[in-house]
């Protein structure tokens, strides 16, 4: 059965959009009613008068569980961009969310934010998560009602019953990281890579991938050193310059996370000095001011904005339409350059 997702997808436009043309709330450009009316004649699409019916007899409510926004360089504010964006298109079905919040170097933190849910689970008909403190969350996940769906996005657990995960292939990710600094440092030199702690299965499979991809270079030396960011955001600080005063014949620096603006803070204090190539992940303010300015070689974005919005329309087509939904939501490992990075910026769907 063709559903309005998928008329969204081939039309290239959101469902809100798609839901107005149905219904003729307007707001809607002539050129994309045309073509979201003709889509709508090639798939043969009826729509579910029981769904529409059943979705406004009742409200939803789906709770979000993530990390503060400001929080790894206001990285958490781009997933909540979208999961925004998706809920406001989806008001006409009285889908609501609701937030929890926490600290993600903090366990008390996470641990209140899973309680606040948990006190309460049967008020939720589904949850978006981001799984990012590893350990800690599998024990959440154990105590979730069978009956509540729930979404992860950005991270994943292993051996799980999610309903779908979004997010990338974090060990290509990581292989494709370490084929990006062999072309940038050549074929003899020392490349470091800081492991970010708490430990998290998405952060240890790039850095997995990274390592993978020169096991076979005798001419790479591969040193690991770790940041525990438990113990402050300084501690980023302090694994870089221990680095930088180690290794004399220092090639490249790898960070697996949005953290990477604040490595390449330290690095580009070091003015008259030989530059480090550095890459990293996300497409933070703090990211891409260093890219610009030429601290930063290579960004890999993992399209944050889309998997909260993707996330929010999960859990709204599972359990409003009762739609099956595929266990895996896999986004492209996009490589960003100073050349292209204005492309990407506020790319929402």
């Amino acid at each position: 059965m063709t559903t309005i997702y998928e008329i969204a997808k081939r039309a290239k436009v959101s469902i809100g959009t798609v839901d107005r043309v149905l219904h003729k709330r307007g707001r809607v450009s002539k050129e994309t009613e045309e073509k979201v009316r003709q889509i709508i004649l090639e798939l043969n699409y009826k729509p579910s008068v029981y769904a529409r019916g059943l979705a406004l007899s009742k409200t939803y409510l789906f709770g979000i569980l993530m990390p503060e926004p400001t929080q790894d360089g206001c990285f958490w504010q781009l997933p909540e961009v979208g999961i925004r964006k998706a809920q406001n298109e989806l008001k006409v079905y009285n889908i609501e969310i609701k937030h929890f919040f926490y600290d993600k170097y903090s366990i008390h933190s996470f641990q209140q934010a899973c309680a606040s849910i948990l006190a309460h689970p049967e008020t939720f008909d589904g949850l978006l998560i981001a799984p990012v403190l590893s350990r800690f969350a599998e024990d959440f996940i154990k105590n979730i009602p069978h009956n509540i769906p729930y979404v992860f996005f950005d991270s994943y657990l292993p051996n799980v019953d999610c309903l779908t995960f979004i997010g990338q292939k974090s060990f290509q990710s990581g292989v494709l990281s370490g084929k990006l600094m062999s072309i940038l440092v050549g074929r003899d030199a020392t490349i470091a890579v800081i492991r970010i702690l708490p430990e998290d299965y998405h952060l240890e499979d790039r850095v997995g991938g990274f390592q993978s991809f020169f096991s076979q270079d005798p001419g790479i030396r591969i040193r690991v050193y770790e940041a525990d960011l438990m113990k402050g955001q300084e501690a980023i600080h302090a694994v870089t310059r221990r680095i930088l005063e180690e290794n004399g014949d220092l090639g490249g620096l790898f960070v697996p996370s949005a953290c990477t603006g604040n490595v390449a803070e330290f690095i580009h204090s070091r003015n008259g000095q030989s530059p480090i190539r550095l890459i990293g992940y996300d497409l933070t303010d703090e990211n891409i001011r260093f890219m610009k300015e030429g601290v930063i070689d290579f960004l890999i974005s993992q399209r944050p904005e889309i998997q909260g919005y993707r996330g929010i329309h999960a859990l709204y087509r599972h359990v409003v339409l009762k739609e099956a939904i595929p266990r895996e939501m896999i986004l492209p490992i996009d490589i960003v350059t100073r050349e292209n990075i204005d492309y990407y910026i506020n790319e929402i769907v």
